[in-house]
């Protein structure tokens, strides 16, 4: 059929595109050398459509299903009719809209006078025989007129000669839209998975369909509006800074209903499953919030630059999924530690796909974290971060980068020219501690060895763009008394040697060395600190020294979590006791609820006889209470904004309820509907509708 005609049959919507093919995914070059071909009248290959009168689901919703009987779907040759859609009619197919086409070729240039194609330039702009493709097609081009600008008007017999070398040119290019493209054409009786098949085996001669990308062709096939629904997740992450593509989300729907990382085994999944697994996954409090909210506030990752393979991310987004995000504070964080081990020893360089698989089956086991770094450990021979390990590397090793990135927010960095704490999104550039303008003075930039020396992790600090700007070319020993003097916790904040010898250009590579020995030290005691009792983080106020100044507006006490000391017998109304101070905290700016102590007199009691009626201890202990708060507070109350530690105290073991200030109101849930809590003093108020309207008013709007 001829391409005009092609053209006009999508316009018409008789040629429709179904939801499950990718995007548009040709770069530039490539719609250029598809014209180059036609003009030259190469071939092209052909079409391959499917006729079927039970048609998945279309792309932009462009066919009235009430309407028509028939259906023509394109299996094989969108990304060629595409191009040649938008040259030849100037416009977007109606399968897609503006954004959906990222390499827009529209602006291609042909030359009357060579044949030549080129994307536009100014050379192409400013030439006379330049002219656009798609003004060939949709605008009278004259070829007189060319003429006459490139020849003059001197010499008629001369323009009249170039003009008609030009028409015939332009002629040749315009016969593109009467060249034949062969159609074959799948029978009515090939059902969708059939076409999907058929689809990716002629794919796979072309721009080769991923395996995720098959995968998700698939799932489109059982529940239409999967890819959208993928899409407009992975755009509401990437406005939060995590931006993944979309083959991510299809690893992670394979991970959660297979848990393995075998795609062929969602081929058939019912849409029911994939609902369900998706919405666990995709809602506002899922899993994928939680891990975002993990990672920004408690695993110091702002953003998806600081992540150097995404498929680190797919063991521990599984294991939520499988505990329905009930997860200990303790365990939370030995997969933040497991995580930047990931990253650091590349776990998944290579055949990543195979080893994710492997990292899922251990996650049943009964220390899957464990587990998850002993393999790490088996690979690398150890842990542990050495000096030695960060010569040479610069900001292009990004998983040493990236650690030591993290490092320092964990670190509470402060800011060398205001004093300001770095903390949370803030924007952070790199800084050469070192200039690299001086350095080179010493060094000859046109050495590896010695570029690479001159641009090392250890000449790196994180400061805001401001400073990194003020401080410009200035060399170390000129402005670092001065950041000591003015802010003495910049420097240790940032790991910097304390000795000013070595802040001089000819002690540098003594710098070097003894930084890295610093920034080691601090990689590897901060991962620890993650796999140890109450974990790193903020300083906190002792626990001993809460209990001894008593319950105020910040601190509560509660002697039990389930035990009923009065009847001697379990009380679950205790628990519920336990949420409402909780809530309370949450709408007060924060503050910390310690079980185990009498409240009375502050006595330490501990929480042993709540302890005796739970199967396996603490873990049981603080399950209990994390799925408490989800299911009266909400479960992003539970996993994002309430942190559990259990302490010794006089010989007792205390739960520690640290609650972070919300960002939202929260409401408890009880029988009687929901009730708004909040401090007063010592003591948690139910507030009236009139008076929580007011706080609320007050305090969030």
């Amino acid at each position: 059929m001829q391409i005009g005609k092609l053209l006009d049959r999508v316009e018409s919507n008789a040629i429709v595109l179904p939801e499950f093919q990718r995007e548009f995914v040709w770069k530039r070059q490539q719609a250029k050398e598809l014209m180059d071909s036609l003009y030259k009248g190469y071939p092209i290959g052909g079409l391959l459509t499917w006729e079927t009168e039970n048609p998945p689901e279309i792309k932009n919703d462009a066919i009235d299903e009430e309407k028509q009987a028939l259906f023509e779907i394109l299996l094989d040759g969108q990304q060629r009719l595409t191009v040649l859609y938008m040259l030849l009619k100037d416009e977007i197919p109606p399968y897609y809209d503006e954004s959906d086409i990222e390499n827009d070729p529209r602006k291609l240039y042909f030359n009357v006078e060579t044949g030549e194609f080129h994307f536009e330039n100014k050379r192409v702009r400013e030439g006379t025989q330049w002219v656009k493709v798609v003004n060939c097609f949709t605008e009278s081009v004259s070829a007189i007129s060319i003429a006459r600008s490139a020849a003059g008007d001197d010499d008629p017999g001369e323009v009249l000669q170039i003009s008609e070398q030009y028409e015939k040119q332009l002629k040749q290019l315009q016969n593109v839209e009467t060249h034949d493209l062969p159609v074959e054409t799948l029978p009515k009786s090939a059902d969708i998975h059939q076409a999907i098949e058929l689809f990716d085996k002629i794919n796979s001669q072309g721009t080769h369909l991923s395996d995720a990308e098959l995968a998700l062709a698939h799932m489109s096939a059982e529940w239409p509006h999967i890819r959208r629904h993928m899409k407009d997740k992975q755009a509401d992450l990437a406005e939060k800074g995590f931006d993944f593509d979309l083959n991510f989300y299809v690893k992670c729907m394979i991970g959660v209903i297979t848990q393995t990382m075998t795609y062929e085994q969602v081929y058939d999944t019912p849409r029911g499953t994939l609902e369900g697994k998706w919405n666990s996954l995709a809602k506002d409090d899922g899993v994928l919030d939680y891990v975002v909210n993990v990672l920004q506030n408690e695993a110091h990752i702002p953003n998806s630059d600081y992540i150097n393979t995404r498929d680190v991310l797919i063991p521990f987004i599984v294991y939520l999924d499988k505990q329905d995000r009930q997860i200990t504070q303790q365990r939370k964080k030995e997969f933040i530690r497991w995580l930047y081990a990931a990253m650091m020893w590349t776990r998944y360089s290579g055949s990543s796909d195979s080893t994710v698989e492997h990292d899922l089956s251990l996650l049943d086991n009964p220390s899957p974290t464990e587990d998850l770094m002993q393999e790490i450990k088996n690979d690398r021979g150890r842990i542990e971060v050495q000096a030695s390990d960060l010569r040479g590397r610069g900001k292009r090793t990004r998983r040493f980068y990236n650690m030591v990135r993290m490092v320092t927010r964990a670190n509470s960095p402060v800011d060398w020219m205001t004093g300001e704490p770095l903390i949370g999104s803030y924007e952070l550039q790199s800084h050469h501690i070192f200039p690299k303008s001086r350095l080179y003075d010493e060094y000859d930039a046109g050495r590896s060895a010695h570029r690479k020396l001159v641009n090392e992790i250890a000449n790196r600090a994180f400061l805001t763009p401001e400073t990194n700007q003020k401080l410009g070319d200035t060399l170390p020993k000129e402005y670092l008394p001065e950041v000591k003097e003015r802010h003495p916790d910049a420097l240790p904040s940032q790991f910097i040697p304390d000795n000013e010898e070595l802040w001089k250009v000819e002690n540098y590579e003594d710098f070097l060395a003894k930084r890295r020995e610093k920034l080691a030290t601090a990689i590897n005691d901060y991962m620890e600190s993650l796999v140890t009792e109450g974990g790193s983080g903020p300083e906190r106020e002792s626990i001993e020294d809460l209990i001894a100044g008593g319950e105020n507006a910040r601190v509560e006490f509660k002697e039990t979590f389930l035990y009923d000391v009065y009847q001697d017998q379990p009380n679950k109304d205790l628990k519920a006791a336990v949420t409402k101070e909780v809530s309370a905290f949450a709408n007060s700016g924060g503050g910390v609820v310690i079980i185990g102590v009498e409240d009375n007199d502050f006595k330490p009691v501990g929480i042993e006889r709540d302890l005796n009626l739970m199967n396996d201890g603490k873990d049981s202990f603080e399950l209990q209470l994390n799925r408490e708060i989800a299911n009266r507070l909400g479960k992003m109350m539970a996993t994002a904004y309430t942190h559990v530690t259990f302490e010794e105290v006089d010989g007792k073991t205390v739960c520690v309820v640290w609650v972070d200030d919300s960002p939202d109101p929260v409401y408890f849930e009880d029988d009687g509907g929901e009730k708004f809590y909040a401090r007063s003093g010592s003591s948690s108020e139910p507030l009236g509708i009139q008076d929580a309207s007011q706080y609320i008013q007050r305090n969030w709007s």
